[in-house]
């Protein structure tokens, strides 16, 4: 009737956090290190946007919110002393389909996919400025690559944004009307190269840069094109040695016909970017997942980032919570015994549009959301609850 088929899987945005009144910011190793420093967090009922604004005031690291991600939601957080990555991890998980990443120069915080496949569109992007080297002259080329200042003021538009953020580079954006008309309240970024920029402010409108195809122009030009999750590339990913042979296990359960091409620590993967950020959520998972975290119960099987597929047409939500519980997903309905629940769990769920194999983080609010108000997706349970 139904299988639960597992496959670990997790990892990565953000965008419009508060300015922060630092003026400089950790980042490379200073920005690891300050993420591997163990504290003690208590929230509780405070809003996702404090809490990563007062995590940023500690670390000294730009937390970035994406633009999609309400920063009013109040959430809990309390641990013991664990390291701030890990307080990162919680955060993130008290919002369905949320996620982190962590780049060279800041942290971002937002939905799932668009985490996921931030590093890959970052590095791809890069690749794409390093290919105009030998087409562009010398200068334009160094100012393409030089850092900039990535900040802007209260209620500016991302549009014009990314437009002040070309000119200072010497970039022309073909089609700048290609972003939607959004308002954004005062950002600052450490200084970081335009196309590094760019992607940061265009990943939350599913779209990205594309090098311009003239041939005759000396100047760096882009079109800005939706994200194709179809588009196929080469990506290098970096695997510590204590990893790589669960990287390997995991990533050929996902895609057993992948090809990995290893140079010491950095695995070289031809693929496209639906399956890099599949990859890449996957190393992420491995790395994070309890890292330090002596009091906490995330299972690196998270079910936030596990594959599940059910296969029936139909069954009263009762028979689902029986049934993913009996997978060893652990399942708490808030109230279960009072009359309310009781009728509510006798209630039908059509799932034959369901049969794909989905993450726990979207398959659980899709089966459960019509009938209970919240639906929790953790690490370690799901949490349904009709307040």
């Amino acid at each position: 009737m139904f299988s639960g088929i597992l496959a670990l899987q997790c990892f990565i945005l953000t965008f419009t956090v508060a300015a922060s009144e630092l003026t400089t910011f950790k980042i490379g190793k200073d920005l690891e290190r300050a993420l591997t420093v163990e504290i003690r967090w208590s929230r509780i009922g405070t809003e996702l946007g404090d809490q990563l604004y007062d995590l940023q005031q500690q670390t000294e690291v730009v937390i970035l919110r994406d633009r999609r991600i309400d920063p009013h939601r109040r959430i809990s957080v309390e641990t013991e002393f664990v390291p701030r990555v890990q307080i990162l991890r919680q955060i993130s998980a008290t919002v369905p389909d949320t996620a982190f990443c962590v780049t060279d120069n800041l942290v971002c915080v937002g939905p799932a996919e668009a985490i996921h496949r931030l590093p890959i569109l970052l590095s791809h992007n890069t690749g794409q400025v390093n290919s105009l080297r030998k087409k562009i002259d010398a200068a334009s080329f160094r100012r393409l690559t030089s850092k900039i200042d990535a900040s802007w003021e209260q209620l500016s538009e991302p549009r014009q944004i990314l437009l002040d953020g070309a000119m200072i580079a010497g970039v022309v954006i073909r089609n700048p009307d290609a972003i939607p008309h959004d308002i954004w309240a005062e950002g600052c970024l450490p200084r970081m190269p335009f196309d590094e920029f760019a992607t940061f402010i265009l990943n939350q409108f599913e779209l990205t840069l594309s090098v311009a195809s003239d041939e005759t122009s000396k100047q760096a030009e882009f079109t800005i094109v939706p994200i194709d999750p179809h588009a196929a590339f080469e990506h290098q990913y970096t695997v510590s040695s204590n990893l790589k042979s669960t990287i390997v296990a995991t990533w050929k359960t996902e895609a057993p016909d992948i090809e990995i091409e290893w140079a010491s620590s950095n695995a070289k993967v031809t693929a496209t970017l639906e399956l890099h950020t599949r990859l890449n959520a996957l190393l992420h998972d491995a790395l994070y997942s309890g890292r330090g975290e002596s009091t906490s119960t995330t299972p690196v099987n998270s079910i936030r980032t596990t594959n599940y597929q059910i296969k029936a047409e139909r069954a009263t939500i009762g028979q689902l919570i029986d049934f993913f519980r009996s997978q060893k997903v652990t399942i708490d309905v808030n109230d279960e015994d009072s009359a309310e629940v009781t009728a509510l769990l006798n209630e039908s769920v059509q799932l034959d549009t369901l049969a794909e194999r989905q993450l726990g983080s979207k398959l659980f609010p899709l089966i459960f959301g019509k009938h209970f108000k919240q639906v929790e997706v953790r690490d370690d349970r799901v949490i349904l609850s009709r307040e």
